[in-house]
């Protein structure tokens, strides 16, 4: 019997955080809805205030045998978080697991499906 295989790919949905707690109950509701209608994980990971930060995140699904991870940035647009924190925790991960593959997709206000959903939800 072989022993099993790690999920090829992983996702993060990647947000701010809040001091709140209540304010990542409806991300957290996103997320389990990705983890269960994707192919392999899927977590949350926040840049401050709440845990796991992102490094913490990338790090344990790495520790799992995870090869490749998706970074899903949960922000409207590519301002600060996104072009230089988001970027510089990508860079540090990458110098210290060179094999595993991270890709970071455009905030949420760059995709047009997005944009049409919140058209349609202001239009109702």
């Amino acid at each position: 019997m072989s022993a099993p295989t790690a999920p090829a790919i992983a996702t993060i949905l990647f947000a701010h955080g809040s001091r709140d707690p209540a304010w990542r109950v409806p991300l957290d509701a996103v997320c389990e809805q990705v983890r269960l209608q994707g192919k392999g994980p899927c977590e949350m990971a926040f840049l401050e205030f709440m845990r796991p930060e992102l490094p913490e995140a990338l790090e344990r699904l790495a520790g799992q045998g995870i090869c490749r991870i998706r970074v899903m940035p949960l922000f409207w647009a590519a301002g600060k978080h996104v072009n230089h924190d988001l970027t510089a925790m990508v860079a540090a991960f990458r110098q210290r697991r060179p094999g595993v593959v991270v890709d970071v997709a455009p905030p949420l206000g760059e995709d047009e499906a997005v944009r049409a959903s919140i058209a349609a939800w202001a239009l109702r």
